[in-house]
């Protein structure tokens, strides 16, 4: 993520260009207290606890660069050290289930929840410019997993590459947006975990607060683990690339 664009938004409100204040954009708040940091900027998968794609389902520490699954790599301006995570047809990890290329913050201090937790999660995405949308059943880049099952809160990219804040246990969605194939989108996700009525998730793409406010239980059981990547079921044939920046997470 571009951290000059987000400390922007969160201090000031303002979008700066190369003459000084040039936009003013809606102020997108953040916790007070950063809890977990993803960011790839050590160069490597090691801020996250466990590796899943093809053939590997292990320490995101012991994981050497060179396969085509996931890397650290220059994304472009602002993204010197971003992830880069591709899957293509029958790419299952070890422990089977669908499609994948991700990574698990599993115990990883701070990056866990339980009901009652308040987040923000602040990071950037870029959907490659060759992607096509999913033709399968579910396409997520981030889910809030708890035990088995399909997670009880995940982002999930649909037919016609709309964004949406997902929970296919119950199957209610609320559209984000659309994605935006070929460019960096930086994203603030705002949530309130709960198994209940005070369920919450909000959202802002490039500092734009996003209309869809997504009430529906977002717990399954009594802590959700985060995951970042691609999943998908075996639906789609076509190799996807995406890229994943600057992840941050804050608490009040």
């Amino acid at each position: 993520m571009s951290r000059t664009l987000m400390t922007v938004f969160a201090t000031t409100g303002l979008l700066l260009g190369s003459s000084g204040p040039a936009l003013a954009v809606p102020l997108v708040p953040v916790g007070n207290k950063v809890v977990f940091t993803g960011n790839y900027d050590t160069g490597n998968f090691g801020q996250w606890s466990t590796c899943q794609w093809r053939g590997y389902n292990s320490s995101c520490k012991d994981w050497k660069q060179g396969p085509y699954m996931a890397k650290i790599a220059d994304g472009g301006p602002g993204h010197a050290t971003a992830a880069r995570f591709e899957v293509r047809d029958g790419d299952v990890p070890p422990f089977g289930g669908g499609e994948r290329s991700e990574v698990s913050a599993g115990g990883s201090a701070g990056a866990g929840v339980k009901a009652g937790d308040e987040r923000w999660y602040e990071f950037s995405l870029r959907f490659d410019a060759s992607f096509t949308n999913p033709r399968g059943g579910w396409f997520i880049p981030m889910q809030w997993h708890s035990g088995s099952g399909s997670p009880p809160l995940a982002l999930e990219v649909d037919n016609n590459g709309t964004l949406h804040f997902a929970n296919n246990r119950v199957n209610k969605r609320t559209e984000i947006g659309p994605i935006q194939k070929g460019r960096w989108v930086d994203y603030v996700l705002h949530v309130k975990f709960s198994p209940g009525s005070q369920a919450l998730a909000e959202s802002w793409v490039n500092g734009v607060k996003q209309p869809g406010v997504h009430r529906v239980p977002n717990m399954a059981g009594d802590s959700n683990y985060l995951k970042m990547g691609i999943y998908r079921d075996g639906g789609n044939s076509d190799t996807a690339i995406l890229w994943h920046d600057g992840l941050r997470i804050t608490a009040p």
